[in-house]
């Protein structure tokens, strides 16, 4: 404690011992699983599959594994004549030829002809990893669903999910919704992937609810660069992304993205290969963007000065990140480490908070924004409004921040919340 009291984080030392609790009375619980729908899904996953199987088979004029590095590296760069994409270097491992998702996404861009044949790929590399990862997880004995929650598991204090001490379950933070990427590219093709959160169901006379943190980063990112004219538009509740979009005269996708990665210290090289555009139009991009928003760029400057003055980073709460190693090149991570800790100190103060005044409500889930569990149906006139207004959490800014959060119910299932 000593040392604690010497680096002044006693309160944040706390508050990760009372954080324990919480986790280990999610983990105790589980989550209820529907195994009709389960077998549903599986045999929804295992069509689909076999749907890609014989499209690639068709395409090609014979069966691929596309698990097998070998094959795809001769299908790819052997019988197509694709020029190499290697991997990227990592500590201890030199580079080599790839043909994982990103090198896969590559020779796309490079030849669209065979955009289609990688989609399918792609698709049905996702397919499998949902189907053995997901669908056919192994339940506890009693049917239901458990993870182990580990409240030291990251650097930027977002809780780390695996399989439970006994070998059932799963990373219960990465089951895919409607909204993430792999879903929506996938309903752009034309294709779909099932509702793998539909599985898990509330208790018999229990809600399942799901609480949600409205763009959370984004609001971080914002009150770290103090800019007055962002603040108003995320308190106005408007599309911030089609605002920023008449900034840089692009649509709003492209906005979007270059705009999150350009926060986070992407680069104008970085950011033209990540988009899809020339780095002289990244450039331009930028300029408009540091022009229009010169609080962004003060942020970044300020970051890098305190790397090179302590080589650490703090956020609103008073963690701390110390890097120990060379900064040469450690912006990006440290401005990324800024509002992914302080989301997770507030998504983690308003779990405890909830579980403090209303210790009924079951919390079963925590996926890094979002809360997830249940609570009695029949109490659903005063447990709702609790549950909002203990998700309030203010972050210390000199100007204050609550991000807004949204609370979806159903008595059906986690996937059905609305």
């Amino acid at each position: 404690m000593s040392v604690l009291s010497s680096l002044g984080l006693e309160d944040q030392a706390a508050f990760q011992m009372r954080l324990f609790w919480a986790a280990l009375r999610a983990m105790q619980l589980g989550v209820r699983v529907d195994l009709e729908r389960r077998a549903q899904i599986t045999a929804e996953l295992g069509l689909a599959i076999e749907g890609c199987d014989k499209f690639i088979a068709d395409v090609l004029g014979h069966p691929l594994n596309v698990r097998s590095s070998p094959q795809m590296a001769g299908l790819f760069y052997g019988d197509l004549a694709q020029k190499p994409v290697m991997s990227r270097a990592k500590k201890g491992q030199p580079s080599h030829v790839s043909c994982d998702d990103e090198a896969l996404q590559v020779v796309a861009k490079r030849e669209p002809l065979l955009r289609p044949l990688v989609d399918k790929i792609l698709h049905r590399r996702s397919l499998s990893v949902l189907k053995t990862s997901f669908a056919e997880a192994r339940l506890g004995e009693d049917g239901r669903m458990r993870c182990s929650l580990n409240i030291c598991g990251t650097e930027t204090f977002r809780l780390s999910s695996s399989q439970d001490a006994f070998g059932s379950g799963l990373n219960l933070q990465t089951i895919p919704d409607e909204n993430t990427k792999a879903s929506v590219k996938a309903e752009r093709r034309g294709e779909s992937i099932p509702n793998i959160k539909s599985m898990f169901v509330p208790d018999p006379g229990y809600t399942f609810f799901n609480l949600d943190l409205d763009r959370a980063d984004l609001h971080v990112v914002v009150w770290e660069a103090d800019d007055s004219e962002l603040k108003a538009v995320l308190r106005e509740g408007a599309d911030i992304h089609a605002e920023n979009a008449k900034v840089l005269g692009c649509d709003r996708e492209l906005a979007k993205s270059f705009i999150h990665g350009t926060n986070y210290g992407g680069s104008s090289r970085t950011m033209a290969i990540v988009c899809g555009i020339s780095t002289h139009i990244a450039d331009a991009y930028q300029r408009r963007w540091f022009s229009a928003h010169p609080g962004i760029r003060r942020w970044h400057t300020e970051v890098e000065r305190r790397l090179n003055a302590t080589r650490e980073v703090h956020n609103a709460f008073g963690y701390r990140r110390h890097y120990f190693g060379r900064i040469e090149g450690l912006l990006p991570e440290a401005l990324a480490w800024i509002p992914q800790s302080t989301v997770a100190c507030v998504i983690n103060r308003v779990w405890v908070s909830i579980l403090d005044a209303m210790p009924q409500i079951q919390i079963l889930l925590q996926v890094h924004d979002s809360l997830a569990g249940q609570y009695y149906t029949a109490h659903d006139f005063f447990h709702r409004p609790a549950i909002m207004a203990n998700s309030l959490i203010p972050i210390p800014y000199p100007d204050p921040l609550i991000i807004p959060t949204s609370l979806k119910t159903s008595p059906v299932s986690w996937g059905s919340c609305a």
